[in-house]
């Protein structure tokens, strides 16, 4: 049945039926990676100024300056390279977070902080440079009324990439253009720059894996952390292309599964 309809106020339960809301749930915890613009760095100082204002704010690592202030600093500290574009994605977050019955498994506000703790250790582990917090520039646990988050900031900077191979021809437009086999498969060549890293989000994650990477983060957080603490991996529904090995396996994911296709969107409150 479609969820909309159980929030039809003229809905009949039958007798041996339970209403999905009244069925016990399991521990889901959570991450995932926020992304940020250079022109919206500001956004990231005033949802901090309004958290500090409304909720319970505790920084791991705090940030003494504006997020853009802080980010320039870190670049110019790490010496990192970076081209500049107009839609480049300059800035990061991992989000933790988790359900109510996550939260409700804990005995106290005391344990929450260490698992958070634990989630930070994994973020510098997965996301730091050199597994260093040289590139995070704040880490904050958030604490509202209904939900409770981990945030860390970090600059995507890899100290290996891949960089194009240029041929001598030219575009009609005078640029030079990409060097290819026989194939029509573009050649790259691989840099390794320890003095002078990349601050490129696209080769940061193509080191960390390419299109399996954000699963394969998942994997490792739920093997690592959460599952400590009781938490229950969800099943797989990301393309097969884009799920790691180990979730095909555990989830019985094969190619062009019923998982593998993204169905369309349908959003008519009601489906009959």
């Amino acid at each position: 049945m479609n969820n909309y309809i159980w929030n039809r106020k003229d809905v009949d339960l039958l007798p041996e039926e339970i209403a999905p809301w009244k069925l016990p749930r399991d521990k889901h915890a959570t991450i995932s990676v926020l992304a940020h613009y250079m022109n919206e760095l500001h956004t990231v100082d005033d949802y901090l100024s309004r958290c500090e204002q409304e909720f319970n704010v505790d920084y791991i690592k705090s940030i003494y300056c504006s997020t853009e202030q802080a980010w320039t600093e870190t670049k110019s500290k790490l010496n990192a390279q970076f081209n500049k574009r107009k839609r480049n994605v300059v800035l990061e977050c991992l989000q933790f977070g988790g359900n109510k019955e996550f939260w409700n498994g804990f005995p106290n506000e005391y344990e929450i902080e260490g698992y958070f703790q634990k989630c930070y250790y994994f973020a510098v582990e997965k996301i730091g440079y050199l597994s260093t917090d040289k590139n995070i520039i704040c880490a904050v646990i958030i604490t509202e009324p209904n939900r409770r988050n981990l945030f860390v900031y970090y600059l995507p900077i890899t100290p290996k990439w891949k960089a194009k191979l240029m041929s001598k021809d030219k575009s009609d437009y005078g640029t030079p253009l990409q060097l290819i086999d026989e194939n029509g498969e573009p050649f790259y060549r691989k840099k390794e720059n320890f003095d002078s890293p990349l601050l490129c989000r696209t080769e940061f994650w193509k080191q960390r894996g390419g299109i399996t990477s954000f699963s394969e983060l998942q994997e490792d957080f739920y093997k690592k952390v959460s599952k400590q603490y009781g938490a229950v991996r969800g099943k797989s529904t990301s393309p097969y292309r884009s799920t790691c090995l180990e979730q095909r396996k555990r989830f019985g994911r094969y190619e062009d599964d019923e998982y593998d296709f993204i169905p369309d969107f349908d959003d008519s409150p009601y489906r009959y």
